[in-house]
């Protein structure tokens, strides 16, 4: 049984949650053999983009789309954060696709070590389940670090 909170109380009380939320990802194939992806985040409200370039493979896709999330989200949370892009993997799970992104970053005095991860029904759509990995690995650190 859900606990609720008694009538005339929010059940969620402090602040609002300041996450970063996904619009958008594109991606752009050229005829020299790259692709541009772009990402589109939601900041309350306020679009906040950014674009990398990459071979166009599946590997070049998926770390093109998560640096520009990456990238995005820093503009987002206004520097207030260090992060840093280790790696992206996408891997075949069961029928399915998995992507799992490492950074790291650093806020105030703390190092942080981060891992997300998402996941697609088909290859198609790992570029988005590359930004959903790095937004799951961040999202806890530029909600709690964005606002000094």
């Amino acid at each position: 049984m859900a606990a609720t909170a008694p009538e005339g109380e929010s059940a969620a009380p402090g602040p609002p949650r300041r996450r970063l939320r996904l619009d958008k990802v594109s991606c752009e194939a050229a005829s020299d053999g790259r692709c541009l992806l772009s990402v589109a985040l939601d900041w309350h409200g306020r679009s906040v983009c950014s674009e990398a370039s990459a071979l166009d493979t599946l590997h070049g896709r998926v770390r093109a789309s998560a640096e520009a999330a990456l990238a995005a989200a820093l503009d987002a949370a206004g520097r207030h954060v260090r992060l840093e892009l280790v790696g992206v993997k996408a891997f075949r799970a069961f029928d399915g696709w998995v992507v799992v992104a490492r950074i790291l970053g650093s806020a105030g005095q703390r190092n942080l070590r981060l891992l997300g991860a998402s996941s697609s029904e088909e290859e198609v759509g790992l570029p988005r389940a590359s930004v959903e990995a790095v937004l799951d690995a961040i999202n806890r650190v530029v909600e709690g670090y964005a606002f000094p």
